[in-house]
């Protein structure tokens, strides 16, 4: 499934407006924020179309997952935007994950637990807040970029690091090795970012990551940042697959960067991690350029490819 829907849900005391465009969509809050309002709704709207009261508008038919249909609806409909409330147990469990890595349909999950499993965005991490008609209006909005400025994907000022902690142990780890000679280190895995920080020795820290899938780790990261005495820049593009193809190395069409939810198919990649990988691999394949993920060629660390590469930094 690819694509970005506009979902409207309505009746005559509440109106809910979303933008999904990608497999995994997370909607955070506080109590009465309106998230399981939202659910039930749907859940009402699903049971009783026609008399509901309720109003739907949305390209996508939409469906509320529960304990006893989630497996059923996943297997049997295409395409479909299936929407969960929290407190359902399989949301934790190995076979959910499984079931939406390949599955044609996007999910939008209401959850404040972490759901490492689950290979989300920083870009998908949303909120709900109330729109301007005193309540009775709810817009979906994006939590790390409207509602909390810090959740971004560039948090902190740290022009000069002591020491550059990379998530990724691979190309690019090798990478950013060049870029940072003797300041780079691995962390070997997002949920291992976290202890890098704390125990990195010196004060300016960057650390950067695939923002593509490292929503989980978000929320406990940016606790850390706040609140450590060390001064900690987070800085997380989409991957450092993104990067290279961002980076004018390539001859790149602009729509596959700037509108990836028309590209990624959510049956072939569970994330846009994985489909910017496929997309860098498959266009340098039989060239100079030819890229492997576990080790770098050697042409993306000539100077004129560190160059471009380092041009797309936001600090640059």
């Amino acid at each position: 499934m690819v694509g970005r829907y506009d979902i409207e849900l309505y009746n005559n005391k509440v109106h809910y407006h979303l933008n999904i465009k990608r497999n995994i969509t997370i909607l955070r809050g506080d109590s009465a924020s309106g998230k399981s309002e939202l659910i039930r709704l749907l859940g009402n709207y699903n049971a009783n179309p026609e008399s509901s009261g309720i109003t739907l508008i949305s390209e996508k038919s939409c469906s509320v997952l529960t304990e006893e249909n989630w497996k059923l609806f996943i297997e049997s409909y295409e395409e479909r935007i299936f929407f969960i409330d929290e407190g359902n147990t399989f949301l934790a469990t190995k076979e959910f994950a499984e079931a939406v890595r390949g599955a044609n349909h996007y999910f939008v999950i209401v959850s404040r637990e972490r759901l490492p499993q689950l290979p989300y965005s920083i870009e998908e991490i949303y909120g709900l807040r109330e729109g301007d008609n005193a309540g009775k209006y709810r817009n979906a909005t994006h939590i790390y970029n409207e509602m909390y400025k810090l959740y971004s994907n560039h948090l902190g000022q740290v022009n000069v690091p002591d020491v550059v902690i990379t998530e990724d142990s691979n190309s690019g780890y090798d990478f950013f090795r060049e870029v940072y000679p003797d300041k780079c280190i691995t962390a070997e895995g997002k949920s291992n970012v976290q202890n890098k920080i704390i125990g990195a020795d010196g004060e300016q820290i960057l650390a950067i990551v695939d923002g593509a899938a490292f929503g989980p780790e978000m929320q406990a990261c940016m606790e850390l940042i706040n609140t450590s005495p060390k001064t900690i820049s987070l800085y997380a593009p989409e991957s450092f697959e993104y990067l290279i193809l961002k980076s004018g190395l390539l001859n790149m069409p602009k729509d596959i960067l700037e509108e990836t939810w028309n590209y990624a198919d959510s049956a072939k990649y569970c994330s846009w991690e994985e489909y910017y990988t496929n997309e860098l691999c498959e266009r340098t394949r039989n060239s100079v350029g030819q890229y492997s993920k576990k080790h770098l060629n050697g042409y993306y660390i000539t100077k004129g490819s560190i160059d471009k590469i380092s041009k797309c930094f936001p600090w640059t």
